[in-house]
C-alpha cells in the first residue's frame, strides 16, 4: 500500500494533508491508552442503593450502527440539537468503510451486517463525536476498568445519579426475566450475550447490576429480557465490554468546518483496512470486499440446486448483509452537505462526484432487486447474478479512485 495513504491513527489534528505518515497496524491503534478516573466515593459510600435513568433516547431497532445511535442519545441528553445517529457515523466510520467476509463464500458464517464498528475498535472516534456536541470524553480500558473495578462502578452510579448514562462498547450477561421455578429460561439459559456493539448504562441496583439500554431487535434479545424503560438486567456486565466512556467536562463547540475536514481526512483509513485489522482476520475491506463479494456471486455452487428456503438462509450473509452496509451509508449526503456549507473544502467538491457514483451504483442494484430484497426466483439465476458482480466490482474501482483523489492531492 502507498504510504501516502494513511492509516487509522493518522487522523488528529496534528495531521497535514502533504505529509507522509506513518503507517501502523490496527493493534497497535487499537491499544490505545486508557484514560483513569477518580472514585467519587472514595472513603464514603455512595447514596444510593439503586437508581434509573427513565427518560432519555433509546437505541431503536431500525438504526442499524447502534455505536452511532448510543453516542446520538448522549449528545441529545448533553443538550445536542442533533437527533440523527448517521451524523455521528461520519466519526465512527460506518459512513465509509466497505466490509466483506474475507473466504469468497463466507463458509465461516461471518455476519457482515451494518455497524461495521463492531469489527475494529477505534476510541479516538468516540472522543472526537463527543468534542462535537461539546464535550470532552474520558475513555476507560477493560485493563482500567479491571484496575480500579470499584472506582469504575462508583463512578457509574455517580453518572446515572446526575441523569447521564455511560456509553458502553458491547455488553453481554443479559439477564432473562421470565424464568422457571428452576431459575433458568425454557431453552436452559438464564443469561444470554447480545453482539458487542454501542449501548448506554442507565441504571445500576444492589451487587452491582447494571440496567443497559441494547439494540432491542427480537432476533438478538429474547423475550422478556427488556423492561419498560427500554433497559436489560445485567449482571457482571463489565466482564463482557471492551471500553466504557464517560462525558467529562463541556468544552468549547469545535468549528463545523474543522470538523467536517476531520472527517474527510480520516476517510483513505476506513478505505485500506487490512484484513487483520477487521475480527481476526475474517473480514476484507474496501476494493477487496467488493471483489470477495462480486467472486462469491459469480460462483454458480453456491446457489445450484438449494429451494427457496435453503436460497434465503444464505442470502443474508452472502449478497443482503453487505448490501444493507452500502444501503445505510449516508457518505453522499454528507459530501452534498459538505460543499454546500463549504464549499472552500476542496477534497469535499472531488468526492462528492464520486460518492454520488456509488450511490447511484447501490441504487442499480436495489432496482435490479426489485427493492432490498431480491426475489429467489432471481437470486438462483447466474445472469442476474452476473449483473449485480459487475456493479459490485464498479463500486471496488471506485474506492481506488477516492484513494487515488487524495493521492493527488497530497
Amino acid at each position: 500500500m502507498n504510504e501516502s495513504v494513511k492509516k487509522i491513527n493518522s487522523i488528529p489534528e496534528s495531521y497535514s494533508p502533504k505529509s507522509k505518515p506513518e503507517i501502523v497496524t490496527m493493534a497497535e491503534y487499537a491499544a490505545f491508552a486508557s484514560d483513569t478516573i477518580a472514585d467519587p466515593f472514595a472513603g464514603g459510600e455512595p447514596p444510593r442503593t439503586s437508581n434509573k435513568i427513565k427518560e432519555y433516547r433509546r437505541i431503536q431497532n431500525w438504526e442499524n450502527c447502534f455505536l452511532c445511535s448510543a453516542i446520538c442519545s448522549m449528545g441529545k441528553k448533553l443538550g445536542s440539537e442533533i437527533d440523527d445517529y448517521h451524523f455521528y457515523a461520519n466519526f465512527t466510520g460506518d459512513n465509509f468503510t466497505y466490509l466483506y467476509a474475507a473466504e469468497k463464500g463466507n463458509p465461516n458464517n461471518v455476519q457482515c451486517d451494518s455497524g461495521v464498528t463492531n469489527y475494529f475498535f477505534t476510541p479516538q472516534f468516540v472522543k472526537k463525536a463527543y468534542a462535537a456536541f461539546g464535550y470532552d470524553c474520558i475513555y476507560l480500558s477493560t485493563e482500567q476498568i479491571k484496575k480500579d473495578f470499584r472506582a469504575v462502578m462508583n463512578a457509574i452510579k455517580a453518572s446515572v445519579d446526575k441523569g447521564i448514562p455511560v456509553l458502553a462498547w458491547g455488553m453481554g450477561n443479559v439477564t432473562l426475566l421470565k424464568v422457571t421455578l428452576s431459575g433458568v429460561s425454557p431453552d436452559g439459559r438464564s443469561h444470554f450475550d447480545p453482539l458487542r456493539e454501542g449501548c448506554l448504562i442507565g441504571g445500576y441496583d444492589e451487587n452491582d447490576v447494571l440496567y443497559v439500554n441494547l439494540y432491542t431487535g427480537p432476533e438478538r434479545l429474547p423475550e422478556g429480557s427488556v423492561d419498560e424503560y427500554g433497559y436489560s438486567t445485567i449482571t457482571h456486565g463489565l466482564d463482557t465490554t471492551k471500553g466504557l466512556f464517560f462525558a467529562g467536562d463541556k468544552i468549547e463547540k469545535p468549528d463545523r468546518r474543522q470538523i467536517y475536514q476531520s472527517v474527510i481526512d480520516s476517510i483513505p483509513a476506513f478505505l485500506s483496512l487490512l484484513p487483520a485489522e477487521g475480527d481476526g482476520g475474517r473480514y476484507v475491506f474496501g476494493k477487496t470486499a467488493f471483489g470477495v463479494w462480486a467472486d462469491t456471486l459469480e460462483t454458480d455452487s453456491y446457489f445450484e440446486d438449494k429451494n427457496d428456503d435453503e436460497l434465503g438462509d444464505i442470502c443474508w450473509n452472502l449478497h443482503c448483509s453487505p448490501y444493507c452496509c452500502v444501503c445505510t451509508s449516508s457518505a453522499y449526503d454528507f459530501f452534498k452537505d459538505a460543499v454546500e456549507q463549504y464549499p472552500d473544502l476542496s477534497m469535499a467538491v472531488k468526492l462528492l462526484p464520486l460518492y454520488e457514483k456509488m450511490q447511484n451504483y447501490r441504487q442499480e442494484i436495489w432496482t435490479l432487486h426489485g427493492g432490498f430484497f431480491p426475489s429467489m426466483d432471481n437470486f438462483r439465476k447466474h445472469e442476474f447474478r452476473i449483473q449485480i458482480a459487475e456493479i459490485l466490482r464498479k463500486m471496488g474501482g471506485l474506492c481506488d479512485e477516492i484513494l487515488m483523489a487524495y493521492e493527488e492531492d497530497n
